[in-house]
This record gives C-alpha cells, structure tokens and sequence, in this order.
C-alpha cells in the first residue's frame, strides 16, 4: 500500500521505519526538522523521518513527478488542512495523486479547543475565493487575525473538552496584531509566510464538504467524522460524488447549519467554568438560570445517545449533565456511548450498583449544585425549548418561587413514531394539581422528564424514595404538594414520552411499587366517616383495583405461579375495602377452566382448577351456593359434560351468585 503523509514533522503516523510504504510530504528537509525540534524541546527528534519532498507553497501535483500521479492509495495529513491557502485546490491535487477508490485521513483542530477559539468559522464562500483567485499565499487579514484573536489557556493553545477551569486570555497584544497585517505580504514571489487559514468544527467541516461536493468543486465525501477528547477531530473521505434531489439540499444544509450553532454549546460552556470573565461577560453568564439535568442509565444503549442529544440541542444550556450508571449489565454498551460523547461535551458520569431509578436519581441530584433540577429518562426525548419553557416561571415568580413547573408531552412508539399529541389531554388527571383529591384519585402524570424541579423543594421532603421503583414520581409530587409548594402546569408538549415493553411500566418492580405506593396512601388518607370523607373508599381502592385486577388476569393467563400469587396478595388487601372486587376475577378463571379442559393436558386442567378453587375459597363468606356449585366441577368429566350444556351452566352460576 503506497500512502502519502503531510507535515508528519516528529510524529508520523505511518512511519517508514514500521515498514509502510509512505512518501512523506514537509515544509523542510529533515535536518531542518530536527533542528527546529530540538529547538523547540521535543524528545524524541529522531523519529523526524527523511522527507521526500519539500513544500513551500503551490500545486501538489507540481511538487510530484508525474509518474507518480494516480498511483497512491491514500493519504493522511495531521493539522495541515487549515494552513493551505487554498483548500479547494489541495482536494483537487489529492484526486490526482491518489486512485480512484483511494482514501483520506485528515486530523484538523476543532477551533473550540484551540488558540483559534474566537476566530470566525470558514464558509463555502471563502473557500470558493482563495480558489477562484489562485492562492498560494495567505492573505494579509489572516496574519491580523491569527495574532488578534491567538488564544492561551494556561499558557497552551489546545486544550480539552471538559475539566478545565483556566481562565482564556490573547496571547497578543491589538498593536502586535497590527504589526503582523504590516509585515505580511501576498506576493507569490516571496518566501511563505505560514498561518492557519482556515477555522472548522466538525459540523461545520462537514458542511463545507456537502457544499463543495454538491456544486462540483471537489469529488471528495466524508465517510464518518469522529471527534476526541481536545484539540482536534478526525475525518475519512472516500471518492464520492453525491447525489441528493435538489429539493432535498436545502434541508440537509440546514440540519448541518442548526448543529454547527449547537456545537457553539461546548465553547459557552467552557466560558461559562473559567475561573475569570471580563465584568459584563459574568453579568450576562448570572442571568441565566442553572439547570442540572439528570438521567438514569441502566442497559439503555439503544436510546440513551438520543436522549443526551436532546439535552445537547436546549435552546437553554444546561449548566450541569449528569448521568448516572444504575449497575448495567449490558457490556457496557450504554456506558461506552456516553463516555464517546462525554470527549466532546460537558457532562459528567456516575456509577452505582443496580438499585432503581430512584437511586440512580438521587445520586445525581447529591453531586449536582445547581438550584434546578431536570430528570430526563434515558428513553425520552426533550424538544429543544423544553428547559427555556419550564425555566421561565421559576424566573418570573413575584411570590414564593414553584416547587415544580411540568408540561404536557407527546407519546412515541418504541422506534420514535409519533403516536399521540398532547397526551396528558386523553387522560382523567387534573392539571395543576390544586388539591389532595387530585394527586391521589389517580396516577398524577407529573412525568419527571416533563418538569423542573426546585432543588430546595426536592431536598425538603427527601428526594424519591428509593424503596419504589414505579409511582416514585408520585409519590414525589404528592410529598411537595402537600409540604405547600406550588406546581405551575404548560399546556404544550415539551418532551416525548416512550413507552415500550421493556420500560418501568411493564416491570414486576412496577407492580411491587403499586403495592407499596396503594398501602402508603391508603395509611396517609384513611376514611374520615364523621366529616364525610371517604379517601380510600371513594378515591385510593378505585384507583388501584383496576391495576389489580388486570395484573391477576393477566397472570392467570401466563399461568405464572409466583405473579399470581403475588396479584392474589393484591387483590386480598383491595378487598378488605372493597367486597365486590373478587367477583370481578371469577368469570375469568372459569373461562379458563373450561378452556383447559377442552383442549389442555391434564397437569394444565389441575393447574386451572387450582386456580378456579384459590378464587373461590377467597371469595366473602355469604357465596356459599358459589362454592357448592363449583364443588359440582372438580370433576373434569362432570365439568365437561356440564360446559357442553351451556343452557345448564348459566342458570347454575345466576343462582350461584344469587346466594
């Protein structure tokens, strides 16, 4: 394989020493380099490799014979793209010297993590402009700007991502700036003054490459782009010319364009924790409010990169992101994802044995500082005005600031399909919720992914109990409501709501946490018969039967021993308040008797005889004609005969019943 490598300098990347087969491309011989580095106090100078050819400026394609035009198999170049005057015709040279299904590597400074950080970013257009003019020097503009707007953080000029807090601050002075524009010359004949040209973000270099690409400039496309840690980002291009109904480049311009002023979040929140700002710079960074969002993760690698990219893309930033590994057991795929993410944006991520969302949440909360707070699960999605909305009412407040401020939402499919708008509409719950009777007579649906919570508020009434998984949301909100502090309701959905079959809501945890959450109300409300308030009676045991008895058919239907005899719990405690709702189960587990019988073996018809006998033995004590009449079928054969003669069968269950 015959590469080429650019400016390698004292880093090659594909050494002639490992044994590959490169031409290597520099600004000076290799004595030069060496003495240069040395200079410089580079280590390992001797990893200066020779160079083959010198480039001073021009045509790269006038720099190598032409014999050996068409015959490269790919190209790499590390931080050489932003110094060519003219970058159209650098691509156009790279087609020439490398075959048709050759490849090319480029590494190029990411402006955000660099001394370029305040320069203006390249467009289309200035590229277009140093080509159509034929530059093979730089500008003098750029020398103003390079020194102008030359940026340090302590004293270096590449930085990371994330976990700095240096201060930035121009290496130059406005008059060296000057004095750089003054020195510097255009003429073609003089040596080549070198410079960075050109400024990028990854969205913003992919961009120019759907742009230039489109309107025949260049035959290059990107294959993938992935970014590190700092300073830099990485790039394949292939030999491509794309193709996209014109109808369609507008909208695939703008989605780049929208991404580009969302990479800007990363430089805002790199000024937002330098330890010093010029005076209106920290006016302007207080008047926004602090928001620390927090997300569970537990095996969530199939969404938890689109929920992160909703947080991302808040038109308010948030001040803190924390996500909270719950105890995974999926590899690590989902901890992978949000560590690749976390090289290139500011949050922060936590690990914890398995113990609920409610855990995981609370973790969060303990190592955020932010006054607000945010919970987003990592199957939900926020719109990007979701934090700007919910945010305002807490910075309007003229009294005594709200507990919470939540909104209403949007249903999406397990594969993101919109299914309902404004889903809180089809639903019973009152909203805001403005008494006792309306936290209690059915779920709340406050979700926590569609509200902002007062710090204060949630640490007050401790948090989310950790003893729930499932109705800990409720639990939570009924805990603030009924500590005075207030709830403030949007009616626009600000957030989608995924439900599927593998989240909290379909869990044994789920169910257990109903349980939990039924008894605590019903001990929390308990019937007050001399003031005419019924609670449990009127309000908690309708809310939960339903739950109930649904949960014990569906269990009976699996034929699950362990979930029947945990709904058989349910059900025994909901009737002790409700004699009618044992009688709702017995049709149920008849029909399957008889359908056990009809087509089942016998260890399946013992199985559903059993459970027809538990639900009759259960049943109040005044159903003694039930309990004789299905005495009558625990004889498979009499069972049988009987169900065949249905005109008997329902006579025998009315007079059953009647008794």
């Amino acid at each position: 394989m015959r590469l080429i490598e650019l400016g390698p300098s004292h880093s090659p990347i594909v050494a002639k020493a490992d044994g590959w087969q490169t031409t290597i491309i520099d600004h000076a011989t290799q004595q030069d380099l060496q003495a240069k580095y040395v200079g410089m106090g580079v280590a390992t100078p001797e990893r200066i490799e020779p160079v083959d050819f010198v480039w001073q400026g021009g045509p790269l394609t006038a720099l190598l014979p032409p014999a050996m035009h068409g015959t490269f198999d790919g190209l790499i170049a590390s931080h050489v793209g932003e110094h060519f005057p003219d970058l159209i015709a650098f691509f156009k040279d790279a087609s020439a010297l490398i075959k048709p299904d050759g490849t090319m590597a480029l590494a190029l400074p990411d402006k955000r993590v660099c001394f370029d950080f305040f320069q203006p970013l390249t467009t289309t257009g200035d590229l277009l402009d140093a080509h159509v003019r034929g530059r093979t020097r730089h500008q003098r503009r750029i020398f103003f700007n390079q020194a102008a707007y030359f940026t340090l953080r302590d004293a270096e000029g590449g930085w990371l991502h994330t976990g700095s807090t240096a201060p930035f601050r121009l290496a130059n002075s406005l008059f060296d700036a000057q004095r750089a524009y003054d020195s510097a010359s255009e003429d073609p004949d003089l040596p080549y003054q070198d410079s960075h040209a050109w400024a990028f973000t990854p969205k913003s270099f992919e961009l120019l490459m759907l742009e230039l690409n489109l309107l025949g400039h260049i035959d290059w496309a990107i294959r993938s782009i992935e970014p590190t840690a700092g300073v830099e980002f990485l790039v394949w291009l292939e030999r491509k010319r794309l193709t996209i109904p014109e109808a369609e480049i507008n909208a695939a311009r703008l989605a780049l364009l929208t991404a580009v002023v969302y990479e800007g979040e990363d430089a805002i929140a790199q000024l937002d924790e330098a330890e010093a700002l010029p005076v209106a710079a920290e006016s302007w960074r207080r008047s926004k409010p602090a928001i620390a969002v927090i997300i569970p993760l537990y095996n969530g690698a199939r969404f938890i990169e689109e929920a992160l990219d909703s947080v991302f893309k808040q038109s308010l930033r948030a001040t803190e992101i924390i996500v909270v590994d719950d105890g995974s057991t999926d590899d690590g795929a989902g901890v992978a994802i949000v560590e690749r993410l976390a090289k290139t944006h500011r949050l922060t991520l936590l690990h914890k044995p398995n113990g609920g969302q409610s855990s995981a949440r609370n973790l969060g909360v303990q190592h955020a500082h932010s006054p607000l707070v945010a919970f987003l699960d990592q199957d939900d999605v926020w719109y990007p005005n979701h934090l700007q909305e919910l945010a305002k009412p807490f910075q309007t407040a003229s009294g005594r600031p709200p507990g919470w401020v939540y909104s209403n939402l949007d249903e999406i499919s397990e594969d993101g399909a919109l299914v309902c708008r404004n889903f809180l509409n089809t639903l019973p719950a009152v909203h805001p919720q403005s008494s006792v009777q309306d936290c209690i007579r059915q779920d709340m649906f406050v979700l926590p992914s569609a509200a902002l919570i007062s710090r204060a508020a949630f640490e007050a009434v401790g948090g989310f109990d950790e003893e729930l998984c499932g109705y800990e949301d409720d639990d939570l909100f009924l805990k603030m409501f009924r500590a005075g502090y207030d709830n403030i309701y949007l009616d626009i959905p600000l957030s989608k709501w995924r439900i599927h079959t593998n989240s909290t809501s379909y869990t044994a945890r789920m169910r257990r946490s109903r349980a939990i959450y039924a008894r605590r109300l019903i001990h929390l409300f308990p019937d007050e018969p001399k003031r005419g308030r019924f609670f449990v009676r009127d309000l908690i045991v309708p809310r939960f039967v339903e739950h109930a008895v649904h949960e014990y058919k569906e269990a009976v239907t699996l034929a699950d021993p362990a979930a029947i005899e945990e709904a058989w719990t349910e059900l025994q405690f909901l009737a002790t308040y409700d004699q009618a709702l044992l009688p709702l189960c017995f049709g149920h587990t008849l029909v399957r008797y008889r359908n056990a019988l009809i087509g089942g073996d016998n260890a399946t018809i013992v199985s559903a005889w059993t459970v027809l006998a538990r639900t009759v033995a259960q049943m109040p004590k005044g159903h003694l004609r039930l309990r004789a009449t299905v005495n009558v079928l625990r004889n498979p054969r009499v069972s049988k005969k009987l169900f065949a003669l249905r005109h008997l069968v329902r006579p025998m269950m009315r007079w059953a019943f009647s008794g």
